[in-house]
């Protein structure tokens, strides 16, 4: 299968396509000085113990402690990144990239907090921010570092048309919107080598058009993967009413899709698929995947070069292990009130076996 053959970017060599998602396990808070627990290590163990995945992206880990949200992990310091330390070992002893998502924390994200009003001199201070963490990543044996500029935080809002309303370099159009994302990337790069990548997971923006037109810029400046994610509420894109409203924010345009009425696979998937088209770097490709089945087909297309899964991981640690025997495979119940959302531990699939084997 496509998915399980091996993939160089730049120097780093991923035995396969194999991702897992970038997901806090609710239900594991933090350890001292917001660091990554012991419990928090050992779910991602359990993922990757005896497992055939190529790249691990860590939860979001914010650029700064202080109003760190819900899950309240950060990347300033360093005893976090010795703690990231521990994480990094545990995936490279089974083969696996890892990669530490990075972000600020956002906390207004949820009531849709206009990005309008912050002064020049927070930003600034903001891009050397997520320029720490990156190297406090690089320090650990990261392979590399994914940029959050999506799900309405920070860097997606300072992306968006409908949410970026500044009259100053950042904003008024495409360049200023992503004159944030530009300076944090610039700023890895002074540091980043051919072994220590740059991913960056974006948000959708007002429209299909603009998102293409925002990840080509990205490409622009540098990063060297690309993975696309939930964006702003306003925009013209589907959210099922059954989801979360943590995902479903109050205000979504819940009613609009622009997918084809035949094609297999949500916006999410759609979006990330018709990005590619326009780049010449890897996509990760997320999002109700399911399945090593459905994954295959969308790589078979060329819509993508990764596929990432979070809730079949979360069911079933051994999802990988069971998907290479049968690629149809999938213990998630795709229940509507998805426990990920609060605390893992109610998942029925994690009742079952029991907490010790969450």
């Amino acid at each position: 299968m496509k998915i399980l053959e091996p993939i160089t970017v730049k120097n780093v060599t991923f035995k396969n396509r194999v991702t897992i998602a970038p997901s806090h396990p609710y239900g594991y808070g933090p350890g001292p000085d917001h660091t990554f627990s012991d419990d928090n290590i050992d779910y991602y163990r359990r993922r990757l113990k005896n497992q055939n995945i190529g790249l691990l992206i860590t939860q979001r880990m914010q650029v700064q402690s202080r109003d760190a949200g819900r899950g309240n992990f950060a990347l300033i310091s360093q005893d976090q990144k010795e703690k990231l330390k521990v994480l990094v070992d545990a995936a490279h002893e089974n083969g696996t990239k890892i990669f530490a998502q990075i972000g600020f924390p956002s906390t207004g994200h949820h009531r849709h907090e206009s990005v309008d009003f912050w002064r020049r001199e927070d930003l600034k201070a903001i891009e050397e921010m997520h320029v720490h963490s990156a190297r406090l990543a690089k320090e650990a044996g990261c392979d590399g570092v994914e940029i959050h500029g999506c799900n309405m935080f920070f860097l997606n809002l300072f992306n968006s048309p409908i949410t970026n309303h500044r009259i100053d370099e950042y904003g008024g159009n495409l360049e200023g919107r992503l004159k944030l994302s530009e300076n944090i990337i610039k700023g890895i790069k002074e540091f980043a080598d051919d072994n220590f990548l740059i991913d960056y997971r974006m948000g959708w923006n007002s429209d299909l058009q603009t998102d293409i037109e925002t990840a080509k810029k990205l490409e622009e400046f540098g990063i060297d993967i690309f993975h696309i994610s939930y964006g702003v509420r306003e925009s013209d894109r589907y959210m099922p009413f059954d989801f979360n409203p943590v995902i479903a924010y109050p205000g979504t345009t819940r009613e609009k899709q622009i997918v084809p009425a035949d094609y297999p696979y949500g916006d999410v998937v759609y979006t990330g698929a018709q990005i590619k088209k326009n780049l010449s770097i890897p996509v990760i490709l997320v999002d109700e995947i399911w399945t090593y089945e459905r994954g295959e087909k969308l790589l078979e297309n060329g819509d993508g070069d990764f596929i990432a899964y979070s809730r079949p991981f979360m069911a079933d640690p051994d999802f990988s292990t069971k998907s290479e025997v049968n690629p149809g495979y999938s213990n998630c119940l795709k229940c509507v009130e998805c426990a990920w959302f609060s605390d893992f531990h109610k998942c029925p699939r994690v009742l079952q076996r029991g907490f010790d084997k969450a």
